[in-house]
């Protein structure tokens, strides 16, 4: 379990990576926003929950895309930007981090992977929500079984929580062995983004961790932005936060009855400040 003082340490570490996006950002232009725990931490302490270990931020598609290709010639020699693409590739589909050469912090579920495991922050990107309900039905509820079979297939443990969704990741996973990862990896972008060139009111996080009903916004939400606190300086935020959050996470001021249980909610492993401590 990561201590107090360390957890503190992690989090102004991945303030840093934040600055640096943020400065990408400003510099060519691009939007961006804060969102989920951090999004709430803005709202609720004016910095960090103190007990997170991360710092997610959302762009829309075009955005997301411009950013990673600014961040070729832009980003600071200090980081790697990490994509399921990239020679260090990771599991997470549909998103991108932004790590700090140097470190480490190793989740349970990578602890077999030999990719880039830097303190990272995560880029993830809004697209649309299909309008048919079947199509969006089975076009949300299939992303993550496919992305759990190409992290099966990268040495990642994914590990469902129902039985039945174990069985077919794994029947999928032998089934789906003699076709080459990188045909997977093309499939697997292309199904991301192939709903983009239809038109929708909503956008969603298709990698979010809270499905599609609580992770779509009206595309008005998240682009209609202003700026809020966020420890020692300001971030944009979507301008009606409250209903951002609230359709997200319904009361989000209340604080957990058990907050002790809350720390370490994504199972770090091993951490290590490098040349930052």
């Amino acid at each position: 379990i990561i201590s107090k003082e360390d957890l503190r340490k992690l989090q102004l570490l991945e303030l840093k990576i934040l600055k640096e996006v943020k400065r990408i950002c400003e510099k060519h232009s691009i939007p961006y926003f804060l969102i989920a725990g951090t999004l709430i931490g803005a709202v609720r302490h004016k910095g960090f929950i103190p007990w997170d270990d991360d710092i997610d931020i959302g762009m829309l598609r075009d955005d997301y895309e411009r950013f990673l290709e600014v961040c070729k010639t832009e980003l600071g020699s200090e980081y790697f930007l990490q994509t399921p693409t990239t020679e260090k590739g990771n599991a997470d589909y549909g998103i991108a981090h932004i790590r700090l050469n140097g470190t480490e912090m190793v989740q349970e579920f990578r602890k077999n992977s030999t990719t880039h495991n830097g303190i990272t922050i995560d880029i993830f990107p809004y697209d649309t929500l299909p309008k048919n309900k079947l199509v969006r039905f089975f076009y949300c509820k299939s992303f993550p079984l496919f992305k759990r079979i190409c992290s099966k297939r990268m040495g990642y443990t994914p590990h469902p929580p129902k039985l039945i969704h174990r069985v077919i990741l794994n029947t999928l996973y032998i089934l789906t062995l003699p076709i080459s990862l990188s045909f997977l990896h093309k499939k697997m972008i292309n199904y991301h983004v192939k709903q983009n060139k239809k038109k929708s009111d909503y956008a969603f996080l298709l990698s979010g961790a809270w499905g599609y009903k609580k992770e779509k916004h009206l595309y008005s939400t998240i682009t209609d932005l202003t700026t809020l606190n966020f420890e020692d300086d300001f971030f944009p935020v979507p301008k009606n936060y409250d209903l951002f959050l609230t359709e997200q996470y319904g009361n989000y001021m209340e604080l957990p009855k058990d907050i002790e249980s809350c720390y370490n909610r994504h199972k770090c492993i091993s951490l290590n400040f490098g040349d930052y401590k």
